[in-house]
C-alpha cells in the first residue's frame, strides 16, 4: 500500500507514478534541476568506464545524437534478429530455418539456441520474457531505473535464469564485464517482481576463443556449449559474492556521480582508438593545445 507521499524534487508520489511519467521527471544528468537521476544498465557501465566520457556524453552534450558505429548497427541487428526469433517460436524443433537473417553470426546463434532447446526441452524453451521495457523509482537509492533485459528464462529446475546476448570478441574481461550486467538485472527483477534468479546465461554467438572455451569448461558451476564454427553460450550459477561486489559497486556509482566527479580513465591504447573526447583528454594530460599545433 503507498502512502502516496510527494518527492520533494518532483512534487509527486514516485512510487505511483506511471513509467512514461518516471522518465520525464528523470535525467541521467545528476546535475539537471527538477529532475531525479536515471538510470539504466548502460549508464552504470558508462560510468564505470569512464565517468569523464560519461560527463561528455550524458552532461554537457546530453542534446547532442551521437553517430552510430558499426558495431553497434551490427549488435542492434543481432539483438533483433534474436527477439524476433522468440516471437516467432511457436515449438519448432529445427531453429536454424527461422532465422531469416543469413550469416555466420545468426547460425551460430540458431545452433547455440538448438542446445539449449534440446538440453532443456520445449517445454523450457520459451522467454519468460525478452526485451520488456522496465521503468520503475528505486525509494532506498532515489532513483528512476530503467532498462530491458535480453531475456528472462526458466530452467528445467524451475528457476530464474537471466539471459545477456554480446557480440564481438570473447575474453575472461568481457564475462566479468557482462557479469556486472547481469546483477544489475538481478537487482531489477528482484525488485519489480521479487524474482531471484539462480543463473547467468551469457549468449555469445562470435565467440571464437577456443582456448579460453576449454578453461571455462573445466570450471566449477558452469556449462559451456559450443556451435561448430564459432560461438558459445555459458550458464554460471549466481555467487553471492558477485551480487555483494555489486551492491558496493552500485552505491559507489550513485556517490560519486551525485558528487559530480567526472575524472577520466585514460589509457593510451584504448582513448584514442575509441573515445571521440580523446584529444582533449590527452591535452589536459600533456598541457599541450593542438589548436595551436607544435613550435
Amino acid at each position: 500500500m503507498c502512502d502516496c507521499t510527494p518527492h520533494p524534487v518532483t512534487g509527486i508520489c514516485m512510487k505511483c507514478a506511471d513509467g512514461e511519467t518516471l522518465r520525464r521527471l528523470s535525467s541521467y544528468d545528476p546535475t539537471e534541476e527538477g529532475k531525479v537521476l536515471r538510470v539504466s544498465k548502460s549508464s552504470y557501465m558508462g560510468y564505470l568506464y569512464c565517468p569523464r566520457q560519461y560527463f561528455m556524453d550524458r552532461v554537457l552534450l546530453k542534446d547532442v545524437r551521437k553517430p552510430e558505429t558499426t558495431a553497434m548497427r551490427r549488435g542492434t541487428e543481432v539483438h533483433d534478429a534474436l527477439d524476433d526469433f522468440y516471437d516467432r517460436w511457436e515449438g519448432q524443433q529445427t531453429l536454424y530455418p527461422m532465422f531469416e537473417q543469413e550469416g555466420e553470426v545468426f547460425r551460430n546463434m540458431a545452433e547455440l539456441e538448438q542446445q539449449r532447446l534440446d538440453n532443456w526441452g520445449a517445454e523450457y524453451f520459451a522467454p519468460y520474457e525478452h526485451e520488456d521495457l522496465r521503468v520503475y523509482y528505486h525509494e532506498e537509492y532515489d532513483i528512476v531505473i530503467v532498462g530491458k533485459i535480453d531475456g528472462v528464462l526458466i530452467t528445467p529446475d524451475d528457476e530464474y535464469a537471466i539471459l545477456e546476448l554480446k557480440t564481438g570478441t570473447t575474453n575472461s574481461s568481457k564475462i566479468t564485464k557482462t557479469r556486472k550486467e547481469l546483477a544489475f538485472y538481478h537487482m531489477v527483477l528482484e525488485d519489480m517482481d521479487d524474482i531471484t534468479a539462480t543463473r547467468f546465461v551469457y549468449v555469445l554467438p562470435d565467440a571464437d576463443n577456443f582456448t579460453f572455451a576449454n578453461k571455462l569448461l573445466n570450471q566449477r558451476n558452469k556449462t559451456v556449449w559450443l556451435g561448430t564454427d564459432g560461438g558459445m553460450t555459458v550458464i554460471e550459477k549466481v555467487g553471492k559474492r558477485t551480487l555483494t561486489a555489486f551492491r558496493e559497486s552500485f552505491a559507489k556509482f550513485l556517490q560519486q556521480i551525485r558528487n559530480e566527479e567526472w575524472n577520466m580513465n585514460w589509457d593510451d591504447w584504448r582513448c584514442p582508438q575509441w573515445c571521440a573526447y580523446s584529444m582533449a583528454c590527452e591535452e589536459e594530460i600533456t598541457g599541450i593545445n593542438y589548436a595551436d599545433g607544435f613550435v
